[in-house]
């Protein structure tokens, strides 16, 4: 495939990447004074700040790309922009730069692309469609539940709600969805125990 037809996409989500970036670091400077509008865009500073949004987009970005190797390439641009838009925007508003923060989310977003590929043969393979949506979904169920020896708890609606959404995103059928559903309830699990502090 040559490069000009990889051009508008690039363009596109790159552009994309760095508009949610400034949006998300413009959120942060809202003050909280009781006011229905700030409240909510406060609400929406804190979700974005934490590590299900970024899961919710790969998978939005993936299951709309035409090709793995578009999913992959496209996901990293967004996260690209958006990072650097974000801290750009922070050193200019607060005079420094975070590096610790960059480098953590830095390693986030070089992982997008596997979990783009991941999403992206797991919603166009039939046959992959069977289990590799418990991935994705696991993680996002992972972020929005507290799940302990005995007990699970709703600790994110936020996320849940983006786990019911990207299941609708990657249904096939009945029984594909019911079989990635079970799974992604093993993988949330198994995610929870390996990674037991939520992001």
């Amino acid at each position: 495939m040559k490069l000009k037809e990889y051009l508008p996409g690039i363009f596109i989500y790159l552009i994309s990447g760095i508009a949610v970036g400034a949006i998300a670091k413009f959120l942060d400077t809202v003050p909280v004074d009781g006011s229905r509008l700030n409240d909510f865009l406060s609400y929406a500073a804190n979700m974005m700040t934490r590590l299900g949004i970024w899961v919710f987009f790969v998978i939005i970005i993936a299951v709309f790309s035409k090709t793995a190797l578009k999913a992959a390439v496209h996901t990293f641009l967004f996260f690209a922009g958006m990072l650097i838009s974000y801290y750009v925007y922070s050193a200019q508003l607060f005079g420094f730069f975070p590096t610790g923060y960059f480098l953590y989310w830095g390693a986030a977003a070089l992982a997008t692309p596997v979990l783009a590929v991941i999403s992206w043969f797991g919603r166009h393979d039939l046959r992959l469609a069977h289990f590799l949506p418990a991935l994705p979904l696991g993680l996002l169920l992972s972020l929005s539940l507290g799940i302990g020896f005995f007990y699970i708890d709703l600790v994110y609606i936020d996320e849940f709600i983006m786990f019911l959404l990207a299941g609708v995103l990657f249904y096939k059928n009945p029984r594909q969805m019911a079989l990635a559903a079970v799974l992604s309830f093993a993988a949330a699990i198994l995610i929870s125990m390996v990674f037991p502090l939520h992001f």
